[in-house]
């Protein structure tokens, strides 16, 4: 072989080097992964409409898969506009509210740290909304009392008490507002997604609740929403 060879075989293998180290940090960002398009509707099946949306407390619905449930908080003003997160595996953008004040935001409601997540027995997780919490200090906080973790769900759900050790945002549910139709859809997730380890750590109590199955299905169509206190029998409070 000569050296020109052997200096475009190199050149070539070091340009598939480098294919492969982008395309390695390009699935490893914590990039928006895009479910179905699915509406927001109360336990009739009627939509839910953004501009009647308390502000008192959070509301529970369930996305990307049937067992998997998420806040919809409308938040007391409108948060920053786009905010850099960084998650476990990757940095992603946080674009802020939606909604006709621009303070419709919404998360997983699996916390980040250990996986806690509100049942219709009672809720470990929830929205302080008006009420200050002793653990954050203030109102409108998503707080964990499982294991004292809180996160803020006007900066991206990031966790902003110092004094544990930090856990990565809460994964961010990307909604839609229609404002023709005062409407509001799911049509993604953004940031860290723990999806396989709750169906693993909880895969006996979601067999018993929803059937061999069914809690990994994606929801489609519409999912039924509702207030957190009429979801749930109880709140832990810390």
């Amino acid at each position: 072989m000569d050296r020109r060879g052997f200096i475009k075989i190199c050149g070539g293998t070091a340009a598939l080097a480098g294919l492969q180290a982008r395309y390695v940090q390009a699935v490893s960002a914590a990039e928006t992964k895009n479910f179905n398009r699915v509406k927001l509707v109360d336990g009739d099946g009627n939509p839910i409409k953004a501009s009647q949306l308390s502000s008192e407390e959070a509301y529970i619905f369930h996305y990307p898969y049937k067992s998997t449930p998420c806040f919809l908080i409308n938040l007391p003003a409108k948060p920053a506009a786009s905010m850099a997160m960084q998650a476990d595996d990757g940095e992603y953008e946080w674009k802020g509210g939606v909604g006709p004040n621009g303070s419709l935001v919404s998360y997983s409601a699996i916390c980040a740290h250990q996986l806690s997540y509100p049942t219709k027995e009672h809720s470990p997780i929830s929205y302080t909304g008006g009420t200050v919490s002793k653990l954050a200090g203030r109102g409108g906080m998503i707080t964990c009392c499982e294991h004292d973790r809180v996160y803020d769900p006007s900066q991206g759900g990031k966790m902003v008490v110092t004094s544990k050790e930090a856990t990565q945002p809460l994964a961010a549910v990307v909604i839609e507002y229609d404002g023709a139709n005062d409407e509001i859809y799911a049509v993604g997730v953004t940031g860290g997604l723990l999806y396989d380890e709750f169906f693993r750590s909880y895969k006996r109590a979601l067999l018993a609740e929803y059937g061999p199955g069914v809690a990994r299905e994606e929801v489609s169509g519409t999912t039924a929403t509702t207030l957190m206190s009429k979801f749930t029998g109880g709140f832990d409070k810390c």
